[in-house]
């Protein structure tokens, strides 16, 4: 069983089609880096992991369980029961013939919401039998941006204690002050474990690029996620502070974290991936170990955006 998976994802802003049935797996302990040019669909791709963006259609799973609605495309026995099937099996299709049209020309979209009662009793059954509360599978994802995303008006300590204070006051904790005092020392620990425990309770605005980052970094450590999602975490940063974020994420790779990271480093895509997936035009492209990807490229698009990038 996959750690993390996308089927189907599609994902399009009015009438602008970002995503084109995106589907990829994450196995525990993976680090996959996803590389291409710039309004590609990449992080695009990695919000829709954690729901920061709704995929207009398909699924997200997570430890085997369903994150969002069911898509019908994805399963045969949903697309048996429309009557847009139907009426195409009546028209003289065989069975595959009916369910490939019916998925390449989005003919069950339409009609989705008129289908019959057998056909919303399937859909409800698979959506009961496998989902899990939204919020409940986020937690199990922390998310690392390009921005940092540090509260200003908050300590270093206070950013890194806030998200897990507030989930232990939504569990109902009975002793709140116990577990705060726990938060606490885990949050110090993990400060240690980057050198800025003596930046505890210093404001944002003090530090540079290189260490928010790698505060952003543990504040989502500090969650205990089961995957760490990478938005371009260097991207905003000056070039002689990147190195510190990426020796970071190194260890958290090296110490068998699972990651996706969207990213413009290609020699830590390189060293650190176990597979890189190479986005373009809403596609994924080409996928495969660094090796292929980097030394034996096979897509035209792939070696040109190389070229240019290596």
């Amino acid at each position: 069983m996959s750690m993390l998976e996308v089927k189907n994802i599609y994902k399009n802003f009015g009438s602008l089609k970002v995503l084109k049935g995106v589907s990829t797996t994450v196995d525990k302990g993976e680090v996959i880096s996803i590389i291409g040019a710039s309004g590609s669909g990449k992080s695009t791709l990695l919000r829709c992991m954690n729901l920061l963006e709704e995929p207009t259609f398909g699924e997200v799973w997570i430890e085997g369980k369903l994150m969002t609605p069911v898509d019908p495309y994805l399963h045969f026995d949903v697309i048996r029961l429309s009557n847009t099937y139907k009426k195409l099996v009546a028209e003289g299709l065989d069975d595959m013939e009916a369910i490939k049209k019916i998925k390449e020309n989005d003919m069950l979209l339409e009609k989705h919401s008129q289908e019959g009662p057998e056909y919303k009793a399937l859909m409800q059954k698979i959506y009961k039998e496998n989902h899990i509360d939204t919020n409940l599978g986020r937690r199990k994802m922390s998310m690392v941006f390009q921005q940092f995303n540090l509260f200003n008006n908050l300590t270093v300590l206070e950013n890194i204690m806030l998200a897990p204070v507030e989930t232990a006051k939504y569990n109902k904790v009975k002793d709140l002050k116990a577990e705060k005092e726990k938060i606490q020392a885990q949050a110090m620990t993990l400060l240690k474990r980057i050198g800025l425990e003596d930046k505890a309770n210093v404001y944002p605005s003090k530090l540079s690029g290189g260490q928010k980052q790698r505060i952003a970094i543990i504040r989502s450590l500090a969650m205990n996620p089961d995957v760490m999602l990478f938005d371009e975490p260097t991207s905003a940063l000056d070039p002689e502070m990147i190195g510190e974020v990426l020796d970071l994420m190194k260890e958290l790779a090296a110490a068998g974290m699972t990651m996706v990271v969207v990213t413009h480093e290609m020699g830590f895509a390189r060293e650190v991936s176990n597979r890189v997936l190479f986005v373009d035009e809403g596609y994924i492209k080409e996928e495969g170990s660094p090796s292929q990807v980097f030394d034996n490229p096979q897509d035209p698009r792939l070696r040109d955006f190389l070229s240019k990038v290596l």
